[in-house]
């Protein structure tokens, strides 16, 4: 009797299996918000259900400095979920058919908290030639975005020129503000709070730009504003208590040293010596303070619900336009002195308010003052063309490439600064100025190196039993703890977690 009801539990798991693995299916979601998707029709594992967040990290253990979590504490689902390609702050869907290098899951606790991501080696993209349009329209995109960015330093310059900083500032964000705010209407109410933290941050990043510009080299400002990458750990490292150790982030570490380096070439390198580090200087790495703080909370929120990546766009250019509109306020009334400019209480005189605030700088802009005509259109190019529109173009192509590959690309952002400073600032770059922005760029170039990839260099890298590199948790440019994992490992982490199931 024992025999044949021991024979019968065998049969009746080895038809279960069997049907799991013919039929490709996923089991239901453990505390997974993301959709799932069961890939019928094909194996298992040769489907990349060894994609799951629980093959991934195989129940692995996320460390921080005052607390390890162990794998009790971290249980992943079982299920497949929705590969997100997060950059710079933004987080969307990845088209997985596209996305040609990784695919990256979120990572939970217990509580349904977010915890990082996990990234895994593509195996169902499509094989795509490099000439091909669909692998060159999302990548020229998105280096189209990134050139558009770059035009905000100049013209951002010749705005402030002719007008005061907070009236520009103003006018460019409440244009965006218009253009953008029909995603308000899409917003998760519970996603209000954080988002408009973290946009407040990102209007820091605005404003302490705008006033940096005010009297400091265009390109100056870009190459100062990309110390952002090393900004986002470090608030990382402080909230979170992410590991920053060499082991943990040598990318950090050599993006630092880089950042460092080309601050140092482009403060310090020319005749003035210390003399010439001025109060631009200061707003200008207040900008990336600004700008990596509110990555910080942004890139989380979009991460967990990558289809709100509008509407907290949206909510971000809201709070920019309402903090510079205070601004405006209280600089067009005096209460602020010479703070940001030299026309105080432009407000209070009827002819500067008719001309300087809204709508008065595009009717007289788009009227018979050439001056403001200037003005008037680099308003609104900085306000629909390359804060609103840019933003829908970014996130379009985004879902199309990898992580890494999408941060390469728009870290050239600083690049077409100078480039556009030249053409329409006629500024031009002396040895120290290349010198300390070539660094800076090559910072940001860093971040986006794998952790596995800097070690194995120093031959430091650990190896699994089949010679791939093994997974190493690290932090990323925006601050999310990622882990690398190569589809090998992530095939067998999947096969022994069934099994273990059984």
């Amino acid at each position: 009797m024992t025999s044949t009801t021991n024979f019968k539990a065998l049969l009746f798991l080895a038809c279960v299996v069997s049907h799991r693995v013919s039929l490709g299916f996923t089991p239901q979601p453990s505390r997974c918000n993301l959709a799932v998707r069961p890939r019928f029709g094909v194996s298992a594992v040769q489907n990349n259900v060894c994609q799951s967040r629980a093959a991934l990290l195989s129940r692995s253990a996320v460390a921080t400095e005052t607390e390890t979590t162990t794998e009790d504490e971290i249980m992943f689902g079982e299920s497949m979920g929705e590969a997100v390609v997060c950059a710079r702050g933004i987080c969307v869907l990845a088209d997985e058919e596209l996305a040609t290098e990784e695919l990256c899951y979120l990572d939970e606790d217990d509580e349904g908290n977010l915890v990082g991501m996990t990234c895994v080696e593509s195996t169902s993209a499509q094989e795509q030639t490099p000439l091909s349009f669909e692998y060159l329209w999302p990548r020229a995109l998105l280096l189209g975005c990134s050139l558009l960015y770059g035009t905000n330093f100049p013209l951002g310059r010749i705005m402030n020129d002719a007008l005061p900083a907070s009236a520009t500032t103003s006018a460019r964000m409440l244009l965006a503000f218009g253009v953008l705010s029909p995603f308000l209407f899409k917003l998760k109410p519970h996603l209000g709070k954080t988002a408009v933290v973290g946009g407040s941050f990102c209007a820091l990043g605005y404003l302490a730009q705008s006033i940096a510009l005010v009297d400091t080299p265009a390109a100056t400002v870009a190459f100062l504003g990309a110390l952002v990458v090393i900004i986002t750990p470090l608030v990382s490292f402080v909230a979170d208590k992410a590991k920053l150790g060499w082991k943990d982030a040598p990318q950090t570490w050599i993006a630092a040293i880089l950042c460092l380096l080309g601050v140092a070439a482009l403060e310090l390198g020319g005749d003035g010596g210390l003399g010439n580090i001025g109060m631009g200087d200061f707003w200008s790495v207040m900008q990336a303070v600004g700008f990596g703080v509110g990555f910080y909370f942004t890139e989380k929120l979009m991460a967990k619900e990558p289809d709100m990546a509008l509407p907290l766009t949206a909510v971000q250019v809201g709070m920019t336009a309402f903090w510079s509109s205070i601004w405006a306020v209280l600089d067009g009334t005096g209460m602020l002195g010479d703070f940001g400019g030299n026309q105080v209480a432009w407000l209070l005189d009827d002819v500067t308010r008719s001309q300087y605030a809204i709508p008065g700088v595009f009717l007289a802009g788009f009227g018979q003052d050439e001056v403001l005509r200037t003005v008037a259109i680099a308003a609104a190019w900085t306000g629909v063309v390359t804060t609103a529109v840019n933003r829908v173009g970014e996130t379009t192509g985004l879902g199309k490439v990898s992580s890494s590959e999408a941060s390469v690309l728009l870290s050239t952002e600083p690049l077409w600064a100078a480039v556009f400073a030249g053409l329409f600032l006629g500024e031009s770059m002396g040895p120290n100025a290349i010198l300390g922005g070539a660094l800076i760029v090559a910072a940001c170039l860093a971040t986006t190196l794998k952790p596995q990839t800097i070690q194995n260099l120093f031959s430091e890298a650990p190896l699994e039993d089949d010679g791939s590199l093994a997974p190493v948790r690290s932090v990323n440019s925006a601050g999310l703890s990622v882990q690398y994992v190569s589809s090998t490992a992530a095939s067998t982490a999947f096969v022994n977690s069934t099994i273990s199931e059984f």
